[in-house]
């Protein structure tokens, strides 16, 4: 169970549960760092009103004039440039904390799903090439995975 509102436990800023088999424990909040030259603009960790969420940790930075998210999450963090305009980074500020955590998280799952998805698309067409016969393969000497090489035509 989270007790986010006290976020504040003996002193330890963090996340806490109760298990009741234990005794009570913070998780500290771990955000994403950002580089020497980075303006934070927005810090989100995961809000905790409503619907739980501290899977995720969103900063939006600026570097030389180019918005950037930086994610934070059980796979390593990622950072990717926004195309954003003054009137989207105003509306970023005009948002509460929550709206603007939940904007950030669609705008990281629908990048991360097109990049799941053309990485899925360029193994399908590198397979059916293999499967077609229009590129060489050999299997890799004690690895389950193949070599492939263009045909010189």
């Amino acid at each position: 169970m989270c007790c986010c509102r006290m976020p504040n436990v003996n002193g330890q800023l963090g996340y806490r549960w109760n298990d009741p088999t234990a005794a009570p424990g913070v998780h500290p909040m771990n955000a994403p760092e950002p580089d020497k030259l980075d303006i934070l603009l927005h810090d989100e960790p995961g809000p905790a009103a409503g619907l739980d969420s501290h899977s995720h940790h969103y900063r939006l930075v600026r570097r030389d004039g180019t918005v950037l998210l930086l994610v934070r999450h059980g796979g390593g963090d990622e950072r990717f440039r926004l195309s954003c305009t003054g009137s989207l980074l105003d509306a970023f500020a005009v948002m509460d904390s929550t709206a603007r955590y939940w904007m950030f998280n669609a705008i990281y799952h629908a990048h991360s799903d097109a990049a799941r998805e053309s990485r899925e698309k360029e193994t399908m067409r590198w397979r059916t090439a293999a499967a077609e016969k229009r590129i060489r393969t050999r299997k890799k000497r004690g690895e389950n995975a193949v070599k492939s090489g263009l045909l010189r035509v």
